[in-house]
């Protein structure tokens, strides 16, 4: 085959283009230390690179933003409770003081204020606190406070509220005492001998009810009712009775309607105090049938701070101003789950209902009212004891001391009473600290797998991250070897083709 210049140049300049394509693709791999610049350069390192790069990104989200948050908000909410359950540490030596001795005006006094500044710590500064502006107990409702912020007066609300057969507990109450009457003589007050009974007793959620249908309601709507239903130990067969309601103010309740008003089926309903009291019959069949209650009852006007029920309970609210009627199901399970994992979900909140108490805000208005008792009693004897030192009259005297006997009868029995309310108070601490324990053990056992997921996740971003760097990455040595070896060729061929294209057809004769 006969070769010409024209093909000797032509064969020159694709090897000089090829050298020179080599010596650049060399020169941009040392300069960026990557083996491909774009995909075409090798479409198997891009596929897995673009596969590598998605997984990456994918693991930061988890383990950079997800996982933190989730761990955050935990931490948070479990700062939250723990401080909740030092606080009710702090309110045992409080209670145990009003348990064990007998505490004078103002230190039971003193005593009250303390747990009430306690009680309003739990629910304002720890319950009601938030999380970059997310309420932590609220469950779903996030933007919205556990309490009210300020007093509502346009909300009604229908609550209902379950108990089991043990939420009914018994309480010491005195009846009976003397009062003061001008015309009244020492026989008259040795007949009003005080005695302390006993009540079977229930507190709801909240005080100062409705004794009246929310507005909106059908027409004749009680104000409360009270259903029973079986549980898994009732009796087969047994009978479920029909509880009757009568509602009154606790003012206008004696001693008397805790006996004889109920009936053997009835209970008593102070809608002002937010207490049931229930006949010895219909408790005598809620427990030995074990049966559940569920009461439904009505809230009309909130005071700041007080909880929103739709927190806690099923429940319907009406608006007085819009009219509009809201209902809200069982607070129960709204869960807020984070993806910190593929396929992988964890529950990162707690909610009010599971973890804090309202006993303790309705035990310590108990030991209010009992303390309120006592104070009552001993003016009643402070101003007998001022009437005595007045008195000259020795028949008026004798009234007055046999009126004195009787009021300080009926304080021994109320220091009875009030010791009891300070044990149930300590009761409630302890119930309360068990309810908060095993929502720490939930949470802690919950975070503690969000950690574990945190590290399995760092240790993933790493084995990509080096997985990536072998895909992309050159080796710098390899490069620097492979960009000389390039520029060598490039200049050989450089310098074979001046050789070539230099010689005239006389130097091959």
């Amino acid at each position: 085959m006969r070769v010409t210049n024209s093909m000797i140049s032509n064969s020159s300049r694709s090897h000089i283009a090829n050298a020179k394509y080599e010596l650049m693709k060399r020169e941009n791999q040392y300069t960026t230390q990557k083996k491909i610049l774009r995909p075409s350069d090798d479409p198997t390192i891009a596929i897995r690179s673009l596969q590598l790069r998605t997984t990456y990104s994918q693991i930061e989200q988890y383990a950079d933003k997800n996982v933190k948050d989730a761990i955050e908000w935990m931490d948070t909410t479990d700062s939250a409770l723990q401080q909740i359950d030092n606080i009710l540490t702090l309110m045992k030596p409080e209670l145990s003081k009003g348990y064990n001795d007998y505490l004078g005006l103002d230190e039971r006094h003193s005593v009250l204020s303390v747990l009430k500044e306690y009680s309003k710590s739990i629910f304002t500064d720890q319950a009601n606190a938030d999380y970059s502006g997310r309420y932590m107990f609220t469950g779903y409702r996030t933007d919205t406070s556990l309490l009210f912020p300020e007093d509502v007066k346009n909300l009604e609300y229908e609550i209902k509220q379950k108990f089991t057969s043990n939420s009914i507990d018994t309480i010491k109450y005195v009846s009976g005492g003397a009062t003061y009457n001008a015309g009244s003589t020492a026989d008259d007050y040795a007949e009003q001998v005080p005695k302390q009974d006993t009540a079977y007793h229930l507190k709801l959620a909240y005080d100062n009810c409705a004794n009246s249908a929310i507005t909106g309601s059908a027409a004749g709507a009680p104000a409360i009712t009270i259903t029973l239903s079986p549980t898994a130990s009732t009796p087969a067969g047994a009978t479920i009775p029909t509880v009757t309601v009568k509602a009154m103010a606790s003012t206008d309740a004696g001693a008397d309607d805790f006996k004889t008003a109920l009936g053997t089926d009835g209970a008593l309903y102070l809608y002002d105090t937010g207490e049931i009291i229930f006949s010895s019959d219909i408790y005598s069949e809620i427990q030995e049938k074990d049966l559940d209650l569920e009461i439904t009852y009505n809230k009309k006007e909130f005071d700041k701070n007080d909880i929103r029920p739709e927190m806690y309970f099923e429940c319907k609210s009406y608006n007085t101003d819009s009219k509009k009627t809201i209902p809200y199901r069982d607070p129960s399970g709204q869960n807020i789950q984070y993806e910190v994992n593929f396929s992988q979900l964890a529950t990162v909140n707690t909610q009010a209902k599971d973890a804090i108490n309202t006993d303790m805000y309705r035990a310590i208005d108990y030991l209010e009212k009992t303390i309120l008792k006592m104070d009552d009693i001993e003016k009643k004897i402070k101003d007998v004891e001022t009437m005595i030192g007045n008195e000259t009259d020795e028949t008026k005297l004798e009234n007055l001391e046999k009126l004195k006997e009787m009021l300080e009868t009926e304080q021994k029995l109320q220091v009875g009473c009030m010791t009891e309310a300070f044990g149930k108070g300590l009761t409630m601490v302890d119930n309360c600290q068990q309810q908060i324990n095993v929502a720490l053990a939930d949470l802690g056992s919950r975070q503690k797998r969000v950690e574990l997921t945190f590290d399995q996740l760092s240790d993933q971003k790493i084995d990509t991250e080096e997985k990536l760097s072998e895909n992309e990455d050159i080796d710098i040595a390899d490069a620097y070897i492979n960009l000389t070896q390039a520029d060598n060729l490039y200049q050989a061929s450089l310098t074979a083709t001046s050789k070539i294209l230099g010689n005239s057809l006389l130097n091959y004769i």
